[in-house]
């Protein structure tokens, strides 16, 4: 008998530290259902984005493509229409697709692949609009979701419109997973979960607050990078963190961040439940991710937007009962963007057309011998001519920045990257090797020019939108009944 196509559901946080998972080795976290899940499936270990930033990881992630192939840098951009996405091969295969939550979807377009929406996505994703949208959600909070100093200096515990939307999601998804189970629907299903913690604001609940107050100490800070990166100095005077900021505002923020991860755990574990309980999870693979990683004062440096591990490593775990083996680690270098094509060869499907990212399957059962061990990011900024990549390959991770020095870290020697090789004499064919892997199919110059012309054009933009203010056309961004929802549920943080 031939075995039936396997369900899917996939869960996406936002800015989610790698390494702040009890299954991770973090002694103070908990985080008992992403545990589980660790323990149910595999966990990969050096699983990277492909853009510290969430808007372009994200759509390299469902094009399957590097940032650079579909010209995405910022989180203004918009991904075209015409390009496809794992959720377009998924519904031509005769499955249904599902978003509940965020993606980050920028422009009128907020499916790119999937047949429904359950629950619309934050505002900050609401392109044109954003600006007095996102007020509605925060409050106070409104100048803190972002890379600045306001984030550190308000964090705390406290409850924002955030944590109303992602309740929302969660009670969206379990309806839906409850009413999927009810019909007994032999079709299978794509059901991407969105959520937006643990991004900042660093505003936790009150009790996962509490949680943590006593178990970080002032003396758990990470100290400041007195020897950062010329590349990395800039980033850190831009948003407001050189010099360091108070000791007070690190610890709240810090407190708060493990909260968040502690929150985000439960509403994990509310669909995970609902999965459960509907009988849906013997046939469904389950995906955990987030689109980047958070700083965390490591470096002196908060939020994204560098190489550290910090930013670009992600938490990644997938389970299929029965299919693959509970308990795995795999230390293999993989992409956020390799999950897509993981995906679509696990349910037997054609190829996705143009994708650059590729299956790990053979890591997911058995193992594979031949894998090419390397994963790669990039970064640029509008206004700065500084464009990066990295290449992490095997133990080394090569950071290359345009017109500046590279850097060349040892992971397995230095988790911290505090050691930069690159110069010494006696890896001087192995940076030539990696500076060629990074170079491939990849031009700085013309990555800068773009990045040049698109801050003239998003200012022209921008222009028009102070002086019209137009309305949203896309009913799907937030709902009636979600907007009063979010925006009756803000509240002002706790002193």
């Amino acid at each position: 008998m031939k075995q039936k196509s396997p369900n899917i559901l996939l869960i996406m946080s936002d800015q989610h530290h790698a390494g702040l998972m009890s299954c991770a080795g973090d002694s103070i976290a908990e985080t008992p259902n992403i545990d589980r899940l660790a323990r149910q499936g595999v966990r990969f270990s050096n699983a990277y984005c492909t853009f510290p930033l969430c808007g372009p990881s994200r759509m390299s992630f469902m094009t399957c493509r590097h940032p650079h192939e579909i010209c995405l840098w910022d989180n203004e951009s918009q991904l075209n229409s015409d390009t496809p996405t794992f959720a377009h091969s998924f519904l031509s295969a005769g499955y249904d697709t599902i978003l509940s939550g965020r993606m980050h979807f920028v422009g009128w377009d907020q499916r790119h692949g999937y047949a429904q929406r359950l629950i619309s996505d934050v505002p900050q994703s609401a392109h044109l609009a954003a600006g007095w949208k996102l007020r509605d959600v925060l409050g106070d909070l409104v100048d803190t979701p972002g890379m600045s100093l306001a984030g550190l200096l308000k964090s705390g515990p406290g409850r924002t419109g955030y944590h109303a939307y992602d309740e929302a999601v969660t009670h969206t998804t379990v309806e839906w997973l409850r009413q999927r189970g009810l019909s007994r629907q032999e079709k299978p299903f794509l059901l991407t979960v969105g959520y937006a913690a643990p991004h900042c604001p660093f505003v936790a609940p009150p009790a996962d607050f509490e949680t943590y107050r006593r178990r970080i100490a002032y003396s758990d800070l990470p100290l400041p990078d007195e020897a950062l990166h010329p590349a990395n100095a800039v980033r850190r005077q831009k948003f407001g963190t050189d010099p360091a900021p108070p000791v007070d505002a690190q610890w709240r923020s810090r407190v708060a961040y493990y909260g968040l991860c502690t929150f985000l755990d439960r509403q994990v574990g509310a669909v995970l439940s609902a999965l459960k309980q509907t009988e849906l999870e013997t046939n469904t693979i389950v995906i955990y991710c987030s689109d980047h990683g958070e700083m965390l004062g490591e470096h002196g440096m908060w939020w994204k937007s560098t190489f550290y591990d910090g930013a670009s490593r992600v938490p990644l775990i997938v389970t299929w009962p029965d299919q693959i083996t509970a308990g795995k680690l795999r230390p293999e270098n993989v992409s956020l963007m390799d999950i897509g094509p993981t995906l679509i060869d696990l349910a037997g499907l054609d190829a996705l057309p143009g994708a650059s990212g590729r299956s790990f399957r053979s890591l997911l059962i058995g193992s594979d011998t031949r894998w090419e061990d390397t994963a790669f990011a990039e970064y640029a900024e509008r206004g700065n001519a500084t464009v990066c990549r990295m290449v992490r390959s095997g133990p080394w991770k090569y950071n290359y920045y345009h017109g500046m020095e590279p850097e060349l870290f040892h992971l397995p020697d230095d988790p911290g990257e505090t050691n930069n090789l690159s110069g010494q004499v006696s890896y001087r064919d192995l940076e030539r090797h990696l500076n060629e892997l990074v170079l491939r199919n990849w031009n700085p110059r013309n990555v800068s020019q773009y990045m040049k012309r698109r801050n003239q054009e998003l200012a022209l933009i921008g222009d028009w939108v102070n002086s019209t203010r137009p309305l949203e056309p896309d009913p799907l961004w937030f709902s009636e009944r979600l907007e009063n929802w979010v925006a009756n549920d803000v509240t002002r943080r706790e002193d």
